[in-house]
């Protein structure tokens, strides 16, 4: 047999074999008489949960308590929690009152709480962390700032155009008194 019959002929009898392979796709054979367990649905069962997931997670992302810890303040006695509440009573006219005025920048923050008599020392007034894209140099992006208060107390808060804020909470693992920027 030449080398191109031969060729023909093997490709031939492949062709045959993968159609008479395929031709009974789909198909049950004959059962040997012995009865098993009727056909599943084609939908496999749900999977359980992931054994990953932190308790206390509610959306399941695994990691998601350990990854966002940055973002979770501290604890705070009593007695702080009462006196920074007592400062977020004294903050807040003030700060509103730079903002109706549009003197929402640290330049005018820092000296408006100095004047409230807090130390310098255990204040943070910056430009808030959105703010530090710096390809528009004329933008006002207000003033975030935090305060300790007592041994375990921050206020943290925040000067912008549209509002102010200032909260009672512990002292954030990276930033202190200062709301933490996005981590991921």
């Amino acid at each position: 047999m030449s080398w191109g019959k031969w060729t023909t002929a093997v490709g031939a009898a492949l062709w045959m074999a993968t159609a008479a392979s395929l031709s009974a796709c789909g198909t049950q054979g004959a059962s040997s008489g012995t009865s098993g367990p009727p056909p599943s649905s084609s939908k496999p069962p749900a999977a359980g949960p992931s054994p990953y997931v932190e308790e206390g997670v509610v959306d399941g992302a695994p990691h998601n308590r350990e990854n966002s810890a940055h973002r979770r303040a501290g604890e705070i006695t009593p007695a702080d929690a009462a006196a920074a509440r007592k400062a977020v009573d004294r903050i807040r006219p003030v700060v509103e009152k730079l903002r109706r005025q549009g003197r929402i920048e640290p330049e005018d923050v820092l000296p408006a709480l100095l004047g409230l008599g807090f130390d310098a020392s255990r204040m943070e007034v910056q430009r808030p962390w959105s703010a530090w894209d710096d390809s528009d140099p004329d933008a006002s992006w207000g003033t975030a700032f935090g305060i300790h208060i007592g041994t375990t107390g921050c206020v943290t808060g925040r000067v912008v155009e549209s509002e102010t804020w200032a909260s009672v909470n512990g002292p954030y693992p990276e930033t202190g008194c200062l709301y933490p920027a996005t981590g991921h």
